[in-house]
């Protein structure tokens, strides 16, 4: 099988690491898939967990989601996931692995920021009458 997004379904510095790992980065941006076979797609992941997948003649729409380290796609009674073990940043490809023993190239054509960390409240410094 060379992949569910392949068949058209007939990283990173600590910035990468920083959020949680629930595809937020991906929400309303597109990626581009490059398989070992020279195949490629991209991949648009809607804001609502919907994804339509272009690539070779071939057009596909479906569902993605993030279960615990996977980034899966679904389409009709055919799903694929993808080891998904660091945020994506733009223009920097990452190598995953899939459920169905494939290794593409996956590239975000551009990503959203990850969340502000949480902010830290600091007590007060109290200081005495010297100081």
């Amino acid at each position: 099988m060379t992949g569910i997004i392949a068949l058209g379904m007939s990283g990173g510095n600590a910035y990468a690491q920083t959020g949680p790992l629930d595809g937020s980065e991906l929400r309303g941006h597109t990626v581009d898939v490059v398989f070992a076979d020279g195949t490629s797609n991209s991949v648009f992941f809607a804001p609502n967990g919907q994804a339509q997948i272009n690539g070779a003649g071939a057009n596909a729409t479906g569902s993605w989601s993030v279960r615990g380290n996977q980034l899966c796609l679904q389409s009709g009674n055919m799903q694929e996931c993808w080891n998904y073990s660091q945020r994506f940043v733009a223009g920097r490809p990452l190598s995953l692995a899939s459920s169905c023993n494939e290794t593409s190239r996956w590239t975000a054509r551009s990503v959203n920021p990850p969340p502000p960390a949480p902010q830290q409240e600091v007590a007060p410094v109290q200081r005495g009458e010297r100081g």
